[in-house]
Formats: C-alpha cells, sequence, structure tokens
C-alpha cells in the first residue's frame, strides 16, 4: 500500500481589480444574474456567466422549487442555455456569484455542477476556469481548472467510450 496525495493551487484576489478587464465584466454579468435566481427558500441566489473562447457570454441562475430535488442550480442552466442557444462551444471561463445574507466567503460549485462542467472539460480537452465570488463584493477565488475540484472525476472513459 501507498499514499498518494491531491494537491491545488488557486488564487484569492481581494477584489475585482486585480482582474483583467474581460473577466471583471464576466463577474459583473454574474452578479447581474443572480437578480433572475428564484431561491425563495434557501434564500441563496446565485449566478453564473460562462464566456467561450469566441467571447460569446451565457448567463445562468439557480432556480428552486418546493420539491427540492427538482430545482436546478445556476452552473447547470446557464450550460443548458449554452448549448441550446450557441451550441457545444469551448468555454474559457465560468464566473460564479453567490448573493446571501449567510455567506461570508465565495463558493464553489455542488458536486453535480463540477461533473457537468468536468464533463465540458473532458469534451473540450483544455482547461475550464473558474472565477468565485460574493455579489456583494470583496474576495474573488480564481480556479484555473475545474478538473482541479474534481480530479478523480468519473466520466465517459470508464464506460468505454
Amino acid at each position: 500500500m501507498h499514499q498518494q496525495d491531491i494537491h491545488f493551487t488557486y488564487l484569492i484576489y481581494d477584489d475585482l481589480r486585480g482582474l483583467t478587464l474581460p473577466d471583471q465584466d464576466l463577474i459583473r454579468q454574474a452578479g447581474d444574474a443572480t437578480g433572475m435566481a428564484y431561491a425563495p427558500y434557501s434564500k441563496f441566489n446565485v449566478g453564473v456567466a460562462i464566456r467561450n473562447t469566441d467571447h460569446t457570454i451565457t448567463i445562468g441562475s439557480n432556480q428552486e422549487n418546493g420539491s427540492f430535488p427538482i430545482g436546478q442550480c445556476a452552473e447547470r442552466v446557464a450550460l443548458y442555455t449554452m448549448v441550446h442557444v450557441h451550441g457545444r462551444k469551448p468555454i474559457d471561463a465560468i464566473a460564479i456569484v453567490v448573493d446571501s445574507p449567510q455567506v461570508q466567503n465565495p463558493v464553489s460549485p455542488c458536486g453535480s455542477c463540477r461533473q457537468m462542467i468536468n464533463e465540458y472539460r473532458r469534451f473540450q480537452e483544455t482547461p475550464i476556469r473558474l472565477l468565485l465570488t460574493l455579489a456583494t463584493g470583496g474576495k474573488v477565488y480564481e480556479i484555473r481548472d475545474i478538473h482541479d475540484l474534481l480530479p478523480l472525476a468519473f466520466d465517459g472513459s470508464f464506460l468505454g467510450f
């Protein structure tokens, strides 16, 4: 038996000023999308903006339902919308902004959303950056590749694809 360690590095910016203008704009659009969230139960509004490598931007927000398992996370809403409207274009970056009184630090995607984003990464075979922050401003976490958050992800290769 032996032990294998998995580590990753991410960047923490004190505010938006350390980011490029296109990344600042992406975060602003994700922040605006929190206003379209439907989260009357959790009060956990999430907005997402996806920027493709051709600079197309698609937004999404979480949509809750009284029957909890059938709601949708903002990340998946944005991914589904992107494919429906623009097709499967390679993704450069995804900004995820949370607007919730109980949250003090940027929030990473849930496990299901990590898996979905990682599937797109596998399809495009290039990193997908994540920019995580709060609608109230403050720190921005930059994850250089979704694969860093899900290093042992299940994918089609296990099924022979």
